[in-house]
């Protein structure tokens, strides 16, 4: 993939100054394979083989699907493929079997940007990575006691190509037989680069797909790829158009498309981003150029214009390279009339062409096997996955699983081959750990502003115990500074392989601060709580939507004066309780829910003979739904909450205030013994960076808290509405607003972190 755009500058800081390779390669040091792959010759046939060499250059890559077309209307044979990066993926696939109409509508339907996460959505996500939101934590990348005994390691890359590889397993066909690429109908090779020498690597048989990924493995950007101990990256570094390689497949005539980034034209006013860009061009465009010049009278070198119309990254404008393919294709045609057969050897070509079908796994399975270097056990990875000998193999089943698995969170890469063995097919499962592992550091940050000088901010740093036994056990520890300080901790441990019984212990030291207002909105008091103790429950996971916990819980804490009348004695409290919950969560997001839903039901019972010094209960419900229409959504929901028995004291409140929660008040502003309130919204989608949503919306609510039960009355609650402007960021949700309330002023509002 040629490197262009931001990607630039992690790319040359990750690669040339780590790996050495500001001086270029030579790239005929490491040629492909000798010998006459390019194509069989039927008895009396005589043609010159015509090789295509598809060179790299991310979205620009786009426009060889047209070339591709062009030499189809031409009655032009391809004899063999070679292709760098995105002409991997384009080459890859003719050479497979796809025609150029499927493959552009593959282009086009792909969510491209999507295809660089590797983030499931969350509605596909198990319940303990679902659970994972409400900590508000995101993993960085960085973590401790990771491979060859290193303190601190850092992942592979942004994304380890999960989806990637998904994508072209479905394209490519998952059942194929993993052997050699010279059985594909055309013949093909797929160029990567070697990490530890810079010299260029040809893939010519194995997996399809992960020949692929790694000829497409942007260092910095993916995670690269290790095949038969090589460490691969991008084949752009180091061969460009890889016209060298389908000449050692034994091609006579080669035909060129050259869709790479030329170098720019900079001045004396230079910014340190323009010049380290401008030299990772000189790999690409150094290699490109030394190819294209070994090029002969009877060649063909195709161009595309794309220069500062279609950049790398911008797999959005996948219509604007397919448009420009074709000016492309169209200026080349009377040069390809030199490639052109007669319409019978063409047609010989295409039955040849045709009978060279892409060998797939049989009906049955003889064997399943597991490579496995990760400390979950060889059956809980065989969970995800729909295999057993002497059954079918089901792709679609085997994609979905595989992705699936991927999402525990702690693998580098999860997948499988196809393989055949002693004259039996069977299929290989390779899962590897991340090198970052297993104690992962994770980081949150939450904040809320209402500009008026109420403001509470804090930071969060998590560290992540991750698998501690082989069924996926889990402990977490984090430290939380700013306005609520506190050290807490969990362990999680499931007791069965899909996780469906677990114990969960957890506990440490916490603080909340909270404000009393008075009838007008003023703040009169802010109180801190301090508590201390630990929860055990035991849990009941239902598939990947319901989850039911009960358990107990005994802490201790005190509750101050923070700011207000200093004369109000500190109050100390303790606290045990039994409780139970059901979740039904099904929601895409807890920030800016578009589709699903999200239920929970539970019951908080304070007792005495559990080490209460107040006795009561309390019963809990909320309960949200969305649903989407193109870029609007709509949104409803209910809460309800009430003291069902004693007195609550003052640290167990419920607490109302902020979007959601009666939008037109302050956070905490109102507080009760009971509340309840209904609410809709509505969201229109702007659009996505990176696959994070920015979203423009606002919600009208109604309710009101109470202190008595036998106040709560429909007629007695209060309209609140909101404006905001939001980004799911990757620090956590960014939301600009204002509340209204019924008969009050407005409450502008800046959140970072707040959820459902």
């Amino acid at each position: 993939m040629a490197l262009t755009s931001p990607a630039r500058l992690l790319w040359v800081g990750l690669v040339l100054g780590a790996a050495g390779l500001l001086q270029a390669p030579d790239a005929h040091s490491a040629p492909a394979p000798a010998g006459n792959s390019c194509g069989v010759r039927a008895d009396g046939d005589t043609r010159p083989r015509i090789g295509l060499a598809l060179g790299g250059g991310g979205a620009r890559g786009i426009a060889h699907v047209r070339i591709l077309k062009q030499l189809e209307a031409q009655h032009i044979p391809v004899d063999c493929i070679a292709g760098t990066s995105a002409g991997a993926l384009v080459g890859a696939l003719y050479a497979s079997g796809s025609s150029p109409a499927q493959i552009e509508q593959l282009v086009l339907d792909t969510q491209w940007m999507a295809m660089f996460s590797d983030t499931l959505p969350r509605r596909e996500r198990s319940l303990r990575r679902k659970a994972d939101d409400y900590e508000q934590l995101a993993a960085i990348g960085v973590g401790f006691g990771g491979e060859q005994g290193k303190a601190v390691s850092l992942a592979g890359g942004v994304s380890e190509g999960e989806k990637l590889i998904a994508l072209f397993e479905r394209a490519t066909g998952g059942a194929r037989v993993s052997g050699r690429f010279d059985d594909l109908p055309i013949p093909f090779r797929a160029v990567a680069t070697d990490l530890n020498t810079g010299q260029p690597v040809v893939l010519a048989e194995g997996s399809l797909p992960m020949a692929m990924r790694a000829s497409m493995s942007l260092p910095g950007i993916f995670r690269p790829v290790v095949i038969e101990g090589r460490v691969l990256v991008d084949g752009g570094v180091s061969n460009q158009v890889p016209i060298d390689v389908v000449r050692a497949m034994g091609a006579d005539r080669v035909i060129a498309v050259d869709v790479g980034t030329p170098l720019r034209v900079l001045d004396g006013n230079a910014s340190l981003v323009d010049v380290i860009g401008q030299l990772s061009g000189f790999l690409t465009t150094g290699s490109a150029q030394r190819e294209l010049d070994s090029l002969g009278a009877d060649d063909l070198v195709i161009s595309p214009d794309l220069t500062g119309k279609v950049a790398t990254g911008d797999f959005d404008k996948a219509p604007d390279a397919l448009r420009i393919g074709q000016l492309a294709a169209d200026a080349a045609a009377p040069a390809l009339r030199a490639f052109e057969q007669p319409p019978a050897v063409y047609a010989a070509w295409l039955a040849q062409r045709g009978r060279r079908t892409v060998p797939v796994a049989p009906t049955q399975l003889a064997f399943v096997e597991v490579v496995n270097d990760t400390g979950y056990a060889d059956a809980l990875l065989l969970s995800y996955l729909p295999l057993q000998v002497g059954a079918p193999l089901d792709v679609a089943a085997m994609q979905a699983g595989i992705l699936r698995g991927y999402g525990m969170g702690t693998l580098a890469s999860f997948s499988y081959e196809v393989r055949e063995r002693d004259g039996q097919t069977g299929v290989v499962v390779t899962a590897h750990a991340k090198p970052n592992g297993p104690a992962y550091l994770e980081a949150g940050l939450s904040l809320s502003d209402d500009l008026q000088g109420n403001h509470e901010s804090n930071l969060r740093a998590g560290l992540l115990f991750s698998p501690l036994s082989p069924y996926g056990a889990e402990a977490r520890v984090v430290l939380q500074v700013g306005s609520e300080p506190g050290l807490t901790g969990e362990y999680y441990h499931p007791f069965d392989l899909r996780n469906r019984y677990a114990f969960q212990v957890g506990g440490g030291s916490q603080t909340r601060s909270f404000n009393l207002y008075d009838a007008n909105g003023d703040r009169t008091a802010r109180f801190r709580v301090r508590r201390a103790g630990a929860t055990l429950g035991l849990v009941r996971h239902v598939g990947n939507v319901l989850s039911l916990t009960a358990g107990v819980q005994r802490y201790t804490g005190n509750a101050a004066v923070e700011v207000g009348d200093p004369t109000i004695p500190r109050t100390h409290f303790e606290e045990g309780a039994w409780f139970a919950q059901a979740t039904l969560d099904d929601i895409d997001s807890l920030y800016f829910p578009r589709d699903g839903q999200l239920v929970n039901v539970g019951t908080y019972q304070s007792r005495a003979g559990l080490g209460a010094d107040t006795g009561f209960g309390q019963l809990d419900l909320d309960a949200v739904g969305a649903r989407s229409f193109g870029r609007h959504a709509l949104q409803v929901g209910l809460r309800y909450h009430v003291t069902s028995s004693g007195t609550a004291p003052v640290q167990n409140l419920y607490r109302l205030g902020g979007r959601w929660r009666l939008a037109g008040f302050q956070h905490n502003q109102l507080t009760g013994q009971d509340y309840a309130l209904g609410f809709t919204g509505y969201t229109y989608e702007l659009g996505k960076v990176l696959g994070r949503s920015a979203q423009v919306g606002g919600t009208l609510e109604y309710g009101n808290a109470w202190q008595r039960r036998s106040d709560m009355s429909l007629s007695d609650g209060i309209w609140n509405g909101s404006l905001f402007l939001g980004f799911d960021s990757w620090i956590g949700p960014l939301i600009f607003g204002v509340g209204f309330r019924e008969g009050g002023e407005n409450v502008m509002f800046i959140e970072l972190g707040q959820s459902l």
